[in-house]
């Protein structure tokens, strides 16, 4: 990392790394990089809010038990029903509405269950825990940069 002179007095320059501004600066707005457009693709289709709906309708059995990462029984058929709802409202043309209630329920899904699935350091809720924290980023994605499509 050599000093390069600036133009006012002939001293050395300290090395600046780019910051993220001026990373995207020089890029058009109307170009996307790869993860926005994966993003903003997955978040018009109703099949990752389906996914998460159905898993979890798995967990039930392990919530019935009280297994121990697993949530309770009226918490894991309420997102259950509310993955539901919000794949529905994709699929009915409301992708708006659906991303943030998909995005909305998964944060609450996280802040609720994440602490007792990372305890019991099982592999179903844990996985469980990763899926619904990345299904939920990328609705919440594509919800927060609605203005800017």
């Amino acid at each position: 990392m050599s000093s390069s002179p600036s133009k006012d007095n002939g001293t050395p320059r300290k090395y600046e790394p780019p910051s993220s501004y001026t990373l995207h600066k020089n890029r058009p707005s109307h170009e996307k990089t790869e993860f926005e457009q994966l993003a903003n693709r997955s978040s018009q289709t109703p099949y990752p809010a389906l996914f998460l709906s159905a898993l979890n309708l798995l967990l039930l059995p392990g919530s019935i038990k009280a297994i121990r990462g697993y949530p309770s029984v009226m918490p894991c058929t309420t997102y259950t029903a509310a993955f539901a709802l919000s794949a529905f409202a994709i699929h009915k043309g409301e992708a708006v509405n659906g991303s943030g209630l998909a995005a909305g329920w998964s944060a609450i899904w996280l802040f609720f269950n994440a602490r007792n699935a990372f305890r019991s350091r099982q592999t179903f809720p844990l996985g469980v825990t990763a899926v619904v924290a990345s299904v939920g980023s990328i609705y919440g994605y594509s919800y927060a940069t609605i203005g800017r499509q």
